[in-house]
């Protein structure tokens, strides 16, 4: 019953109305120290936005340089720091995890695709380069693959690569990621022609029309509704295109898709000889047979027409330029990327600006996803979601949580990998967190979309007032969405909060990794990290407010705080370590199943 009321207690907190709440006052002793927490918050605020989740030394390091030049200009500083990281890759590491456990990539008798779980869950938790997984992650949500596709899981080697097709996904995945801080153009071009993608949405092999085929219409649609243009014209603000009547303008027709299907049309695997004829290839992009793409002159959007007879790679490229060039491109795309980092519902002015930058960096460029990035992590209303008002006499910092138009439920593997990434360590081989893919506890996880729509649609409404909650005149459109809350149900609830307290109160995880009489037991035990709260527990409110600042960015309310200093401090009298201990757990427990924890501000 308890873990019910969490499901319940976080849909009041983003469905609450009004929209500004009162969350918690810090007392401190002078301005200087003031200042040094409210820059403390802002750091562990903005890498909440940009990281799986951030550690302690990351916040030190990140508030020690908001405080040397400035909060803007130390966040710009790290994003480019970021930028010229090289990208840690996942299908490597799920290679080097295979051997490191004595098994081939491609052996049959046992689910050694699994790896690929493991890989993305150490780079996850570990990786240096935090903002390019994070937009990798963001990027696998828009152009969705999963593993259901024909092939997938195989454990088959394929050639010339050598390599089991169940390491295609991985492949794919760092596609995206080289491309994350690319153009978007290159993402376009670089899923189109990746064959996990072509067998997912069915334009490999795909042929030109005959008397009695057509070429598949899959691809020529979903690149539009889902990859680029969406369903409806939008102006930079996000707000849509109407005609003389009022209604919205859709962005295609279904001649378009017939148009667009020609398009995608000679295409399989690299290394084949023939369009039917040839090795599955999940390693690299698909290659063209000329004979069966369609060479007819095509029309596309804004009186673009493609020459006939133009080669066929060359003639796709050529119609994705098109749609990237499209004006809807940068607000369909813009919008769902500040979904993914900073809030579900993102107002005209945000849209605009972050528009604005996909359409020219400042240089001229359009689609430059560094610009874009910046400017979602580096708005204003980035940081709006958290309010910070300094007070004197005595001195004291008050901290609003702005409620539900800048806010976003977290989604559960970033709040798990938030909760594993500051607290855990493993001694499994070469420090690996190889975690399972958890989609049985959570709705959610990585490969694991069930349809191409992702986890969650962007427009999702939960039932309730939302539904009937016109947003402020701010929001584009009108309506208020909370794409994360699609997957949120009571037995999530049950599941995340039974997780965290599993981990908590044993203070470890033992993750079983095979357990059969081929290969007998492997496992990874995960250990957390509890001393820095251990510390503070002999007094419960230093405690209970170490973990709002540092979990929440101080929005838990002050009546919370104190609810919760109150239920830790029952039956505490003597203070032992055995008291110590139980404060730690149920303090931490508390927190990470509060609604504080689960919204991002």
């Amino acid at each position: 019953m308890v873990r019910s009321r969490t499901a319940l207690a976080v849909l009041a907190l983003l469905l609450c109305l009004p929209t500004v709440l009162l969350a918690g006052t810090f007392q401190v002793e002078n301005l200087g120290e003031l200042n040094q927490l409210m820059v403390r918050l802002r750091a562990t605020q903005f890498l909440q936005h940009a990281t799986f989740g951030p550690k302690d030394t990351e916040i030190d390091a990140l508030s020690g340089r908001m405080l040397q030049i400035g909060v803007q200009q130390a966040a710009e500083e790290w994003i480019d720091q970021q930028f010229a990281l090289t990208p840690t890759r996942h299908q490597q590491l799920a290679e080097d995890m295979v051997v490191a456990d004595g098994l081939a990539a491609n052996r049959a008798d046992i689910n050694v695709n699994r790896y690929r779980y493991q890989a993305w869950w150490h780079n996850a938790i570990t990786a240096e380069d935090q903002l390019r997984q994070r937009m990798g992650w963001a990027l696998m949500q828009i152009c969705v693959v999963g593993q259901s596709g024909n092939e997938f899981n195989s454990e088959i080697t394929q050639t010339p690569s050598n390599k089991a097709r169940w390491l295609g996904l991985s492949n794919y995945y760092d596609m995206l990621l080289d491309n994350s801080f690319n153009n978007y153009e290159d993402v376009l071009n670089g899923i189109t022609f990746h064959p996990i993608m072509g067998v997912w949405l069915s334009h490999l092999r795909n042929r030109k029309a005959t008397s009695t085929t057509f070429p598949d219409e899959n691809y020529a649609r979903e690149v539009m509704q889902l990859f680029s243009i969406g369903l409806y014209q939008l102006n930079p603000d996000g707000t849509h295109i109407k005609d003389s009547i009022g209604n919205s303008i859709p962005t295609y027709t279904n001649a378009q898709i017939e148009t667009l299907a020609k398009l995608f049309t000679g295409l399989t695997y690299a290394g084949s000889t023939s369009i039917s004829a040839g090795n599955i290839n999940f390693q690299q992009p698909m290659m063209m047979f000329q004979a069966f793409h369609d060479t007819s002159a095509k029309t596309l959007f804004n009186g673009v027409t493609l020459p006939a007879g133009t080669e066929g790679s060359a003639d796709i490229r050529a119609g994705l330029k098109n749609l990237f060039e499209h004006p809807s491109c940068g607000p369909f795309i813009c919008h769902k990327l500040i979904q993914r980092f900073v809030r579900s519902n993102p107002s005209k002015g945000y849209m605009n600006r972050v528009v604005n930058r996909f359409n020219n960096n400042g240089s001229g460029k359009r689609g430059d996803l560094k610009a874009v990035i910046k400017a979602i992590l580096l708005d204003q209303e980035a940081w709006d979601g958290i309010r910070m008002v300094r007070r004197s006499n005595p001195w004291r910092l008050d901290v609003t949580g702005e409620g539900t138009e800048r806010s976003r439920l977290q989604e559960p593997v970033i709040a798990y990998a938030a909760f594993v990434r500051r607290y855990g360590s493993t001694d499994y081989k070469n420090g690996w967190f190889a975690l399972p893919n958890l989609g049985g506890n959570w709705n959610q996880y990585p490969y694991g979309s069930p349809t191409v729509f992702n986890f969650y649609m962007p427009t999702y409404q939960p039932s309730g007032d939302l539904t009937g909650t016109p947003g402020s005149q701010n929001i584009p459109n009108g309506s208020l969405y909370a794409p994360e809350f699609q997957i949120l149900d009571s037995v999530y609830a049950n599941r995340i909060t039974n997780r965290y307290r599993s981990d908590i109160y044993n203070e470890s995880i033992t993750h079983t990794l095979f357990n059969n009489a081929a290969i007998g037991l492997f496992q990874c035990k995960i250990t957390y990290d509890f001393s820095k709260e251990r510390q503070l527990a002999g007094t419960p409110s230093a405690l209970v407010e170490y973990l709002d600042k540092t979990l929440c960015c101080g929005t838990m309310t002050n009546e919370a705080r104190q609810s919760l200093v109150s239920a830790i401090s029952i039956g505490s009298q003597t203070l032992n370590a055995t008291t110590i201990t139980n404060r730690t757990h149920a303090a931490l427990l508390c927190v990470l199943s509060s609604p504080a924890f689960a919204i991002a501000e």
